[in-house]
């Protein structure tokens, strides 16, 4: 268990413990259980062996586990150091619940958090730390999970607070920001109010809701009044892997994109909120060379400035 790679993590080991811990199961199940955890081969080196194994049996067209217990996998030391390694993210505790650290005390990370350097990223992002933070996310986590409403008192930027009932709808993370913000849908006497975009270290409490509210949420048309009216045009090239790491920096976009196998290039549309332009700008600078901004002008001219701008910082 000290490799990094182990057979018993393997797409058959996989199979027959779903098999074990879903039994009795029958030969369309078992089939449909391969089918989706293994190959599609697998079927037939797969069933005629079940009759073989000594802790399954078959009993009225049915496969039957023998072990008193159900199969659990065991972590191993490689997995144990990333789980070191990521409960050190301030972040974390956001998420974790009832989570003893100290079963990782003799446990070596497999990174340190002091290796990443952050750059155009504000220094005054949400304190993760806060005990009081950690309680509000954790409550509207659960709300969003069972959709059930949750009154909140919040301060906005004004410093006005207000008292409302809210069906929390999604989390997002602004990387430049360092904050964690959430879309909830606003509720009164069982109506829907309106869409409403609040930030986590602003919420100074929150609590349970007698509002009720049956109808459906539909947040998509209320973003896309958000959107920019243009989207951004960018030509990607297929040098060190740039595509592929595009596509990943900006999954949690609406994009359009075309690939063109006689130039090796991918010419993606992005579209994004306004409120996210700069960090847009920000994650298209990082690809340097193996990336061109096309348009629209305005976005063009803001791009062309920030490169200008930093051309002229390491000039001096």
């Amino acid at each position: 268990m000290n490799s990094l790679f182990s057979e018993i993590f393997g797409c058959y080991y996989k199979v027959i413990t779903e098999m074990v811990n879903n039994s009795p199961l029958s030969v369309d199940e078992i089939r449909n259980i391969i089918n989706e955890n293994s190959f599609a081969e697998s079927c037939f080196h797969l069933l005629p062996k079940l009759e073989t194994l000594p802790f399954i049996e078959k009993r009225d067209g049915k496969y039957y586990s023998l072990l008193e217990n159900k199969i659990k996998m065991p972590i191993t030391n490689i997995e144990k150091s990333w789980l070191k390694a990521i409960s050190q993210d301030p972040r974390f505790e956001l998420f974790a619940v009832d989570y003893d650290k100290s079963k990782l005390d003799d446990i070596e990370p497999l990174y340190e958090q002091e290796q990443f350097k952050y750059y155009d990223k504000y220094s005054d992002g949400d304190d993760f730390d806060n005990y009081y933070y950690q309680k509000h996310f954790r409550k509207i986590n659960a709300a969003l999970e069972n959709s059930t409403p949750i009154k909140i008192v919040y301060q906005n930027p004004k410093g006005r607070i207000t008292v409302n009932h809210y069906i929390p709808i999604k989390f997002e993370f602004s990387p430049k920001d360092d904050k964690f913000r959430f879309f909830v849908a606003r509720i009164r006497n069982g109506k829907l109010i309106d869409y409403v975009c609040l930030n986590m270290g602003r919420i100074l409490d929150v609590r349970n809701s007698n509002e009720t509210y049956k109808g459906k949420l539909n947040l998509e048309p209320h973003l896309e009044k958000f959107d920019c009216e243009d989207p951004v045009v960018v030509e990607v090239y297929n040098d060190r892997n740039a595509i592929e790491r595009f596509m990943v920096e900006f999954s949690t976009y609406r994009k359009n994109s075309e690939f063109d196998d006689n130039t090796q290039t991918c010419t993606t549309k992005i579209y994004y909120r306004k409120t996210d332009e700069i960090e847009v700008l920000i994650k298209l600078l990082s690809f340097g060379p193996t990336l061109k901004v096309l348009g629209p002008e305005r976005f063009l001219k803001l791009f062309k400035y920030r490169i200008k701008k930093q051309y002229e910082m390491i000039k001096g």
